[in-house]
């Protein structure tokens, strides 16, 4: 980016599918799964003035198999690390905390793939020039989030 526009960070760790998305004041963003670049490419592009990050709170849950969990908090680590030495300031916030933010609940017995279109009809709602993917919406809202939210 030219501009050296402020960047909220917001990071959607995921075990498999982890994307982070760059949202800028001037309203331009960026979005990159973990599927598309290594974390080591991500943490070597970061150099964003002005940044700050707002990464998802995650754990495991009972029901993740040992190899989901390893891989989601490897992700995690890494994802600090690259912020750490970037001195990118970080907040860390739980899904219930942001998804209260904007009011939503998953209801139960929702499945996954129905709540991950509502989410993402909430983000077209509040931000309908951003184009993601189910999966990816996660970490706009997250951006989003921490933009409304920071200090």
């Amino acid at each position: 980016m030219e501009d050296k526009e402020r960047a909220y960070i917001g990071i959607d760790p995921g075990s498999a599918s982890g994307n982070i998305c760059f949202l800028y004041d001037n309203g331009h963003y960026e979005i990159i799964s973990f599927k598309d670049k290594t974390l080591w490419e991500w943490g070597n592009e970061l150099d964003r003035e002005g940044a700050e990050a707002v990464v998802e709170a995650v754990h495991g849950f009972p029901g993740m198999s040992a190899i989901a969990v390893t891989s989601l908090m490897k992700n995690f680590g890494q994802i600090e690390m690259a912020l750490a030495l970037n001195e990118i300031p970080t907040r860390y916030v739980s899904p219930q905390t942001w998804m209260k933010f904007y009011g939503v609940k998953k209801d139960k017995g929702e499945s996954k793939t129905v709540w991950k279109k509502r989410l993402r009809e909430v983000l077209q709602q509040r931000l309908p020039h951003v184009e993601c993917t189910t999966e990816q919406a996660d970490a706009v809202l997250i951006a989003l989030y921490g933009r409304c939210t920071r200090v």
